[in-house]
């Protein structure tokens, strides 16, 4: 048996207009949202001067851009894929510059860095020992600096290594396939499953082409009219407010320029977060510099004394 509801005459015109009055109110707000430009979505951008030099080149190269905690693998000036990763903690920074990549390594041994003061047992750890903080996979960029696996998955996209380039596994791995697709005749797949098969046993992949590697600390990016900000962790950025209004002023209109209390007040409210915000919102108008006052403009008092 099924019942139905049924209203007062009343009671249903009064329901029927509020109906009509959100109905009306929704409408209004999207058409609101239809007149406000959109924001683009933040995009990863390469350094300018690095690929402009490795267009000229035909070969994979990656950035690792330590503010933006992105490692990325491009061709020329496209990128293919970019991905998250950890960067070195404060206290331990990621070493910028140019690095190489020449070989893979499967169930790397860990060897802690003599002498540093956050090793507690300097003793050599085995592949994929509990205390082996490598993973299955270490890509050595110089005696010094390796991107690696990790297993601190939350530890991605963060500043917490001790100079290191941390990946998950899924992209690493997935990194790997392309380098040696390109640069080697052995096949990732077949190598990991070699890994797998002998877990305590460490080897090498050696590739048929160096990769150079940037390791780049770019806090501040312009494009398409926004400007990205990432916090100077490192410090090496001195006063951050002169750092922005000095980067952003090339891409200002003539009339206009940077406008520094904007900018630090901006830092301020969003102190140790990315910043991502329309170019337009961080300048003025141009104030005009006061002409100097030409000899034949001056005065000359009768006692000889300019006024």
């Amino acid at each position: 048996m099924s019942s139905k509801i049924t209203f007062k005459p009343t009671l249903r015109k009064k329901i029927n207009s509020i109906l009509q009055y959100f109905s009306v109110g929704a409408l209004l707000l999207s058409l609101a949202a239809c007149a406000f430009k959109q924001p683009p979505l933040p995009v990863t951008q390469l350094n300018r001067e690095a690929a402009r030099e490795m267009k000229k080149e035909s070969g994979y190269w990656i950035e690792v851009q330590v503010p933006q905690r992105k490692l990325i693998l491009a061709k020329g000036d496209h990128i293919i894929k970019s991905f998250p990763v950890a960067v070195g903690m404060p206290s331990y920074p990621t070493p910028v510059g140019w690095k190489k990549i020449n070989s893979i390594a499967w169930n790397p041994w860990w060897y802690p860095p003599a002498g540093s003061d956050w090793v507690e047992d300097p003793t050599p750890v085995p592949p994929r020992a509990a205390g082996n903080p490598l993973g299955e996979i270490k890509i050595p960029l110089d005696k010094l600096v390796r991107v690696h696996g990790t297993k601190v998955i939350r530890s991605i996209g963060q500043w917490a290594s001790h100079g290191c380039i941390r990946m998950i596994f899924e992209d690493i791995f997935g990194l790997v396939q392309l380098l040696l697709t390109e640069y080697s005749e052995a096949s990732a797949i077949a190598e990991m499953e070699r890994a797998n098969r002998h877990p305590t046993v460490e080897f090498y992949t050696r590739l048929n082409r160096e990769v150079p590697v940037l390791v780049t600390y770019d806090t501040v990016k312009v494009n398409n009219g926004y400007v990205t900000i990432a916090p100077d962790l490192y410090g090496r950025e001195g006063n951050m407010v002169a750092h922005v209004a000095d980067s952003i002023r090339p891409h200002v209109r003539k009339e206009e320029e940077p406008n520094e209390r904007k900018i630090r007040n901006l830092l301020k409210m969003f102190k140790g977060q990315t910043i991502y915000v329309p170019l337009e919102s961080l300048v003025g108008k141009a104030t005009p510099e006061p002409e100097e006052e030409s000899e034949s403009d001056k005065e000359v008092l009768s006692d000889g004394e300019q006024k």
